[in-house]
């Protein structure tokens, strides 16, 4: 157990660190759940959060919420986007965010791999904080406490609204 949490940090870091040289993120369009098509050109000028989650994830149940919070307290300031994976069921989606009681737009990734190897998702939920120039500012592997999450949306802010 231990040589695997081992290897399994050694590999985060090193995922990390090839992301030192993306700057901007990855295009795509994706279908909200309304049917409007949201592409990376959309949340350009705006700083913003893309959420990456799964109907059957734990976590994610836990941190969509306390997301939620943040989503109806900067909604005007910043882009919030959850963008669930593997599934393009937007009556599964809509039963979901009422079980879970969140509101965050969703983006249906589809049940395809493309948006997971194009955004490097190894894991739910992982979490893009983007500039308004669309490059990343943080990304965060996991769950994080209220308190981290709510550190990091205000140094996103400070940084983007200069």
């Amino acid at each position: 157990m231990r040589k695997f949490i081992k290897v399994l940090s050694i590999s985060l870091f090193v995922f990390s660190i090839s992301f030192a040289g993306l700057k901007k993120i990855p295009n795509f369009e994706l279908k909200r759940e309304d049917g409007k098509i949201i592409s990376r050109e959309d949340l350009k000028g705006k700083p913003s959060i893309l959420v990456f989650w799964s109907l059957n994830c734990s976590s994610c149940k836990e941190e969509l919420p306390i997301l939620n919070k943040f989503y109806h307290k900067y909604k005007n300031k910043i882009n919030f986007y959850a963008i669930v994976l593997f599934t393009n069921s937007i009556e599964k989606v809509k039963q979901r965010k009422k079980e879970w009681g969140f509101d965050i737009p969703v983006l249906l990734g589809g049940n395809d791999n493309k948006i997971v190897y194009k955004y490097r998702v190894i894991g739910v939920p992982t979490t893009y904080f983007i500039n308004k120039d669309l490059t990343i500012f943080k990304l965060v592997y996991g769950k994080k406490e209220e308190e981290k999450l709510e550190k990091i949306i205000d140094e996103l802010l400070k940084r983007n609204l200069q």
